[in-house]
């Protein structure tokens, strides 16, 4: 028992040092990372603040073991674990780290990789495999035969997976091709239609506009026709027609027209205000002249809550001028039934 009082006692004076140490080191950088510009110190104190605890505990441990003589095989199975539980603790907090910096980045601008569940996923298992891959080399298992078995395992795999990497490719491929973001409203070809949620690594889920949830399979999005109203920009222009009573005059109806909508531009939030209306006589109809009158709104979203406004305020003007908004007419003519041709 009193060969191990030495070592139990450095291990707890280390540990509580290191605790001691990593409190007041914390302190001074969350300080420090309150005054500074940028995230990016903020994002690696959180990554790293609980696996700091385990640090100092392996290093308690490694300082403590230095203070003790083991037979040679408990030793080395001893350094074994230490340096196998550090390795795990490195790599976990290196894929947290990664996706926290592509998360702070992505926020900012359009990155390469946009932080999704399929690129959480990607990174997650991409570095846990390197730091499997370094711990067996640390360990002395030779990773050769392991390489060449998970080839021909990967093959086999692949031909039983087909519809699920099929999936994963194709929500690779959404991603990489940056046509597509996260928080985009997408319209396909099949009719469904929605927000952009997420983009996994099996499916992409889109909010639609009645707050419901639709999955589409990543092949299948891939292969359709879509329909993106933010991209190449978010403005959209949005067309309003109006019909008016053949006995006005269309040039004084496109001027009244065109004020009223400059004024509206003006007045109503959501328009894009260095944009000049648009009006023009389209065509003339079955009981009305037909007239177009475009806008152009910030966003898709926006034209939702200026439809109303811009109606009302058209349809007061165009009565206040005294012009007439017909309604719809047919001609019917009847023929007498008794009379032959």
């Amino acid at each position: 028992m009193e060969r191990w009082l030495i070592p139990l006692g450095i291990f707890v004076g280390v540990l509580l040092i290191g605790y001691g140490v990593r409190a007041w080191l914390y302190r001074l950088l969350a300080r420090w990372a309150e005054r500074s510009a940028t995230r990016l110190d903020d994002v690696i104190l959180q990554a790293t603040k609980i696996p700091s605890l385990l640090w100092i505990l392996l290093i308690s441990a490694v300082i403590a073991r230095q203070a003790v003589e083991l037979d040679t095989e408990l030793g080395q199975t001893l350094d074994r674990v230490l340096i196998a539980v550090l390795i795990l603790s490195l790599t976990l907090v290196a894929a947290r780290l990664l996706i926290a910096l592509i998360q702070h980045y992505s926020a900012q601008a359009r990155t390469v990789l946009p932080l999704t569940g399929l690129t959480q996923t990607f990174i997650q298992g991409l570095v846990l495999t390197v730091g499997v891959l370094i711990l067996l080399g640390t360990l002395g298992i030779n990773i050769t035969p392991l390489l060449t078995a998970l080839g021909i395992g990967g093959l086999a795999v692949a031909l039983a997976l087909q519809d699920t990497l099929s999936n994963l490719f194709a929500g690779l491929h959404i991603l990489l091709a940056k046509q597509i973001f996260v928080g985009q409203r997408i319209k396909l070809d099949s009719g469904e239609e929605g927000y952009v949620t997420d983009i996994g690594w099996r499916s992409t889920t889109l909010r639609s506009p009645a707050n419901h949830l639709i999955i589409i399979p990543n092949a299948k999005l891939a292969q359709s026709i879509i329909t993106n109203y933010n991209m190449p920009d978010p403005p959209v222009n949005i067309v309003v027609p109006v019909g008016v009573s053949y006995e006005s005059d269309p040039r004084r109806v496109k001027q009244i027209l065109y004020e009223e909508a400059k004024s509206i531009i003006g007045d109503v939030p959501g328009f894009v205000k260095d944009f000049d209306p648009i009006v023009r006589f389209q065509s003339f109809g079955d009981f009305a002249l037909n007239f177009v009158v475009i806008f152009r709104v910030e966003n898709y979203d926006t034209q939702f809550a200026v439809w109303d406004e811009i109606h009302q305020r058209l349809f007061a003007r165009l009565r206040r001028e005294g012009i007439e908004i017909p309604f719809p007419i047919r001609t019917v003519y009847l023929r007498d039934a008794s009379r032959r041709p």
